[in-house]
């Protein structure tokens, strides 16, 4: 379940469009409501952005519906009519075999309830949808089947208003709940260069640290809240107790590569971890390929934060091939990397000849991520 807040300011169809499309193309039903008003602009925008709306309803894996149909068909709110209505396209779609039930709500500003947000928060909290009863309770198992959109506008909100809106999203299973802003993150790695997301994209950095301060996680970090929030995918190439993993595998979105000494063949953990064996370069060159194969024509984003631990594991000579044959696979691509570097684990020298291979370098320093060159 994810929350979204949104402005006038940005592009929310662009984040809307591809979690349908996400759906669509992995065989789950989408049931999707918007504000009415926004009925033929929201159908144009899904087209524009690459969705078969026809195509889709026809074979009924894709419900577009208003919000006043959805819950106002009598012309008041009918929370009861919703949850039955809400549980039984659940079961619907189990037993027709959908992978997930993805459920999209852009509730706008409330403007279909007269701005009384509360009214749908009952609905929102309503025990039924943890725990069904009645005929729907031997069907539905929401492990792992339901997957939740729901949006609202913040434009006009106030700041006391807004966090008791948060609180009450909050309510049920904490844990299950992500919180997006898309205004505040869609730049929140790149205005720390003092650039635009757009002209971030396909630039390749060497980030060195100081190892002493084990906060340049939080680079990485910022560098994950803009990706997700520009809906562009991100692969992190580190190990399975490294800051970065601990700090960021909560995100679902981001796709790890765990490095790991003690194994000899690749092994996959988890939807979103495979593990790789540290001493092999080629598979993790395969595994990188692959990468760059099925996002061929999309921005993405990658993170090698094990670059000397690399050098140590294997020597600098492979090391540095690694290195080269790594930027020469993403020479004419749109990826956008990000190479982390203890400069003080190796000799000048070393550090110097890594330097020479990168246009854009930065440091973090004292807690301070600094801008060397950007070319």
């Amino acid at each position: 379940m994810a929350v979204v807040t949104y402005t006038s300011a940005v592009d929310k169809m662009k984040v809307f469009s591809a979690f349908i499309r996400e759906g669509l193309e992995n065989g789950d039903l989408v049931d999707c409501g918007y504000p009415d008003e926004e009925s033929e602009t929201f159908r144009a925008k899904l087209k524009e952005y690459g969705i078969d709306v026809e195509k889709y309803e026809r074979k009924g894996a894709l419900i577009l519906e208003g919000l006043f149909e959805w819950y106002m068909s009598d012309g008041k709110f009918d929370k009861e009519r919703a949850i039955r209505r809400g549980l039984e396209m659940r079961v619907e779609a189990k037993r027709k075999g959908y992978k997930h039930f993805r459920a999209f709500e852009d509730l706008g500003d409330f403007s279909f309830l007269d701005g009384q947000w509360q009214t749908y928060m009952e609905y929102w909290d309503d025990p039924r949808w943890e725990t069904p009863s009645g005929p729907y309770t031997e069907v539905l198992d929401y492990t792992p089947f339901v997957i939740e959109l729901v949006a609202f506008n913040v434009e006009g909100i106030g700041e006391t208003q807004l966090n008791e809106m948060f609180k009450a999203f909050w309510v049920g299973n904490p844990e299950y709940t992500v919180f997006i802003d898309l205004l505040e993150y869609t730049d929140a790695f790149s205005k720390l260069l003092g650039i635009s997301h757009k002209k971030l994209i396909g630039r390749k950095f060497l980030l060195e640290f100081d190892p002493s301060s084990s906060e340049e996680v939080k680079v990485i970090e910022n560098l994950t809240k803009e990706t997700i929030a520009n809906v562009e995918p991100i692969f992190i190439f580190t190990s399975e107790r490294s800051p970065t993993h601990s700090r960021l595998a909560k995100h679902q979105a981001v796709k790890f590569f765990l490095l790991s000494p003690s194994i000899s063949i690749p092994k996959s953990t988890s939807e979103n971890e495979m593990v790789l064996p540290a001493k092999n370069t080629a598979l993790i060159l395969d595994s990188l390929s692959k990468v760059l194969e099925e996002h061929a024509h999309t921005n993405i984003f990658l993170v090698f934060d094990k670059l000397s631990e690399l050098i140590n594991l294997v020597g600098f000579d492979k090391a540095y091939k690694f290195l080269l044959y790594v930027l020469e696979m993403l020479l004419t691509t749109k990826a956008t990397a990000i190479f982390l570097l203890n400069a003080r684990a190796h000799e000048p020298q070393v550090v110097s000849r890594i330097r020479g291979l990168f246009h854009n370098l930065l440091t973090y320093d004292k807690d301070e991520l600094k801008v060397v060159k950007i070319t």
